[in-house]
Parts: C-alpha cells; structure tokens; sequence
C-alpha cells in the first residue's frame, strides 16, 4: 500500500490523500487549498496527478477544502464515481454551486477592471462543470444504517462512520483485499466534538484498522465545555435585549448557522431569552438549512428528545425567519432593536453581514457576537482584536459596539478527544497527522507518543508519499 499527500498535509485545506492497491488508485477528498487569494489560484488551477488513473474518489464532508478541486478532476479526464453520504452529496452541491457563482463574479470584476493587455480571467469551474460533478456521485449510508462493506471496486471497498463534523461527515474506512490478504486504511476526515448541538457524536471505529489519516486541526488545544459557551450567549443575548439593542452575529453558511438556531430554539424555548425576533439574512444559509431539514437521520438523540415529541422542527420556530430577497435585507438596515440578525460570511469580509456592520458598529446599544475562527488580515480578526475604529468598503466606522467572542462552538474535535478517538481503534499500528498546521501536529504527536510509543506516528508534508507494509 503507497499513500500520497497532496493536500491538507503540513496545513490545513486542499485535502488530497492517494491510496495504492495493486492496480487501484482511490482518492481520499478533493479540496481547494484556501488563503492568500494569489497563492492559492495557482495551486487550485491544476492537479499533481493524473485523473485518468484514479480508480474510484470518495469524500468525507462538503466543506469547500475537501470537495472543491472535484470539477478541474472531471475536466482533467477522470471518468468514475464519486462516493460520499446522501447529506454530503446534497451539502457539496450547494458549496460547489456558490463557489461557482463567487469565481464568476470575481472573473468578471478582473476583466473589467484589467490592464490593456493581460488574458481576460476565467473562473476555476463554472455552474456547468458542477453539473456534471454532481451527476457522477453515489451514495453510501452510514454503517449504523448498513453493516455491509460497499463495493468501490474489484478487491476494493468502504464504510463510512458518523464523523459528527458537519451535515454529511463521514469518518472513511477502506477495505482492499488481495491476494488472500485484507488490509485496511481509515481516515477521519474533519472529526467532530463530543456534545455538540443537532448532530451526533463522532462514531468510533469498530473494524480492525492498522493505518489511520487522523487530522489535528486543534492538536494544541483543549476547548471549553459547550455548556458554558450556551451560558455566555445567554447571558449577552439578555443584556443587549435589556438596552434596546441590535445582536448581529457573523457566521459560516454551513454548520455554525444551524448549530446557533438549534441552540437558540432551545434558550427561547425554555424562556432562558426573551422572545425576539431572529432573522438568518444569507442565502446560502437558508438553502443548506433546507438541506438539513431533509436530513433528520442525521440528528443526535437530544434534538429528536428536545423537539419530536412536539412536533417542532429544530431548525424552525416562530420568532425566526430566513430573509431572502436584497429588500428584505435592506429592511433590516433601519429596523429598530431589539433583534437578532445571524448573517455571512463568517469572517467579515463579504456578503449581507457587511451592510449590518455598517449599519451596527457605531451603536453601543449593540453587540457584534462572534462565535467562529477568524483569520488573520480579515476584518472579523480586526474586531476580535479590539480595533476600535474599521473600514468597510473604504469607509471608516468607529467600533462603539460591544465584542463579545464565544469559540466553543467550534466543529473540531480537541487534542485530548483527537487521541482518545484513535485510542478505541482496534489494531491501530501507525497514524499520519494531516490537515492541521507543523505546531498543532507536533504537539498532538507528543500528547499520542506519552502513552502509545508502540505506534509509528509520521506528520506528513505535501507531496510526500509513503509505503506501507501490511503485517
């Protein structure tokens, strides 16, 4: 067994892992790397390998940096399925589609503002191309719902484990057998928190498993407990609902958004927050929302216990609504508090969220609730770090707004939950930390070596490959 890594290896996006049988070639994810717009263009714009040769591509979730190298993959020549959850399928569709739609407008604004000269610039993938991404996926269930080994190919074949990331993530197990003998190769894809609102938690491994692609996104870190963070949004929600104030939340379109509505419907519920009106003003939110509400499978225990047995939808309730239209968004603008308006992007540097900042910074009546990463050289980092005047659009705003930052939210599982998940993995021998940066696959592999000096633990960097010797 080869294992290649073309992505998310020394880093975190671009999610790209080769494994080798004999004369199969399955691909683990096909992500576009994300960062320094320059950068991250010419690393996007071709594959380090050939798409003719891959046998068979299987995804582990629909976040854009482990699906959105999958149109250049078709245009490239590959010719096969692409295998992920039903959610998943449903989840990328919808990112492609945006990622789509943003690259146009992009390609569009270069060229009418381009130098005499240059070649006129092109999307990376057009709507078309997801067409035909789109056309060439296979759903596979979740092991809780089929024990079966699924058939990817001839000696090849794969489960999927709840990875309790996101809608649709799936911790992968490949099974290749040849020769009359089985070998097995797991990778977690982005593994989920233990406890987290709406979705289950990571499902563990049950099939013997020497190798593992384990990620350490957060190998360095210990989150607080989810409880305290509910506590905090309670208690700021409260005060600026007391001042007549404005409570304007950036937020990732796919996960956070419905994580918060679910945890909101909960506070509201249980009258632990007044009854305010919530508005979730960003178009992609509302259509992977939709996605959601055709996936209640994929709801933990705690969601059907909270609200099936009254027959509420956890994703819906009165005092929310999903603002569609530019009109209803601008109506927002110059409605007077107290609401609650969750909009994107995440980090503040595009979408309907700008105009609510623009509109909301200046009041001290409001808070500026941020619940998710933000990187650096983005306008939500500037916030977080106490600036206290910003520009948006050129403009300058003073920041008379309260700041509040809750990140317990977060999708990642911590270090100490990272090892305990490979710790109930039978058979485990040798692990390769991927899609976290060198500090945070360092320290994870310290932590994992304390108590496992058995196992063989490598930090692969990208484009490096490894031969694995079946026992």
């Amino acid at each position: 067994m080869k294992v290649t890594f073309y992505g998310g290896a020394g880093g975190v996006t671009g999610s790209k892992h080769l494994i080798e049988v004999g004369d199969n070639k399955i691909l683990l994810d096909c992500g576009t790397f994300q960062g320094h717009r320059q950068e991250t263009r010419e690393l996007n714009s071709k594959l380090p390998f050939d798409a003719k040769a891959i046998t068979a591509v299987v995804i582990s979730h629909g976040h854009l940096d482990h699906c959105g190298s999958l149109p250049l993959l078709i245009r490239d020549g590959y010719e096969g399925r692409i295998y992920s959850t039903d959610a998943t399928k449903d989840v990328a569709e919808w990112i492609l589609k945006d990622a789509a739609h943003i690259q146009q407008m992009d390609a569009d604004y270069m060229n009418r503002h381009r130098i005499k000269g240059p070649e006129l610039a092109e999307p990376l993938f057009t709507q078309k191309d997801v067409d035909e991404v789109m056309a060439r996926f296979i759903e596979v269930p979740y092991v809780r719902f089929s024990q079966e080994w699924f058939h990817l190919a001839p000696g090849v074949s794969v489960k999927f484990y709840d990875a309790g990331h996101i809608l649709g993530s799936a911790v992968i197990v490949l099974q290749f057998e040849q020769n009359g003998q089985t070998e097995r190769l797991a990778f977690t894809g982005d593994l989920g928190r233990v406890g987290t609102p709406l979705l289950p938690d990571p499902e563990p491994i049950t099939d013997k498993v020497e190798n593992l692609l384990m990620e350490s996104t957060y190998g360095n870190r210990v989150h607080r407990s989810i409880p305290e963070a509910v506590e905090t949004l309670r208690d700021v929600v409260n005060q600026t609902y007391k001042r007549g104030g404005k409570i304007i939340v950036p937020t990732f379109a796919l996960g956070r958004t419905q994580e918060l509505i679910y945890v909101l419907h909960q506070l509201t519920d249980k009258k632990l927050i007044p009854r305010m009106p919530i508005y979730v003003d960003s178009p992609l939110a509302t259509n992977l929302t939709n996605v959601f509400t055709r996936h209640p499978e994929t709801y933990d225990e705690e969601a059907w216990k909270d609200f099936g047995k009254k027959g509420d939808l956890p994703l819906a309730f009165r005092n929310l609504t999903y603002t569609v239209s530019r009109e209803e968004s601008k109506a927002l603008n110059t409605k007077p508090g107290p609401f609650m308006v969750l909009s994107a992007s995440g980090m503040c540097e595009a979408g309907r969220i700008l105009h609510h900042l623009i509109n909301g910074l200046e009041d001290e009546r409001n808070l500026i609730l941020i619940t998710g990463f933000q990187a650096q050289n983005t306008l939500g980092r500037r916030l977080v770090e106490g600036h206290k005047a910003v520009k948006i659009f050129r403009q300058k705003f003073s920041v008379k707004a309260q700041v509040e930052v809750i990140n317990e939210f977060s999708a990642h599982a911590d270090a100490p939950a990272l090892k305990k998940y490979a710790e109930t993995i039978p058979g485990l021998r040798h692990i390769f930390l991927v899609h976290g940066e060198g500090s945070q696959a360092e320290a994870l592999k310290k932590l994992v070596s304390q108590d496992h000096a058995d196992w063989q633990i490598d930090i692969p960097q990208i484009n490096q490959s490894f031969t694995l010797q079946n026992h």
